[in-house]
């Protein structure tokens, strides 16, 4: 992938990154747990890790955070928001480079939710000298099962859709195939 389409992706999946964490901070959590939500973004952040440099990946997920703390949830919330993200991005980026045939996207989306998780919550312990909190881990740990699985299914389609396709192969077949689309619109 050329230098200029490198970018062009990097801003579309920032852009889609920030605006499902801004959708996803409408969706009320019917669960009366700190910390716990869908973590819809993760699914750009799967999408990255497939078709993206490690180091783009990061980009990715740290402008995102920045973004959505400080539209969202205001700049305290950024310590434990990156840290997670950060971590967490790290991890799946290393089960998927030299794991894969062991963890499907599906397996590397569940590890990120529960690395996320731990990291926020070890954050927070550390932040407020409070090691009580760590009492909401057996919790946010289950929640992250599930709903890594379900951000992983969602991206696991979305890699399939995008392959399938050809849309980010830097082939001239991929050009083709988004020229059709734009032309049938």
């Amino acid at each position: 992938m050329d230098k200029n389409k490198r970018y062009a992706v990097i801003i579309i999946l920032v852009t889609n990154a920030i605006l499902i964490s801004l959708l996803e901070s409408f969706i009320p959590i019917p669960i009366p747990v700190p910390g716990i939500k869908l973590g819809l973004a993760n699914i750009i952040t799967l999408i990255a890790i497939v078709f993206l440099r490690p180091r783009d990946v990061l980009l990715v997920v740290t402008i995102r955070c920045l973004v959505a703390a400080l539209l969202t949830r205001g700049i305290m919330m950024l310590a434990f928001s990156l840290t997670g993200g950060i971590l967490s991005a790290l991890v799946m980026i290393l089960l998927y480079k030299k794991l894969s045939r062991y963890f499907s996207i599906k397996g590397i989306s569940v590890v990120g939710a529960i690395v996320h998780n731990t990291t926020q919550i070890t954050v927070a312990s550390f932040l407020l000298a409070e090691t009580v909190i760590m009492l909401y881990l057996p919790i946010l740990l289950i929640s992250a099962v599930i709903t890594g699985f379900i951000t992983g299914t969602i991206g696991q389609i979305a890699i399939s859709e995008i392959k399938e396709k050809g849309l980010l192969s830097g082939s001239n077949k991929s050009a083709l195939a988004l020229e059709r689309r734009q032309v049938n619109k």
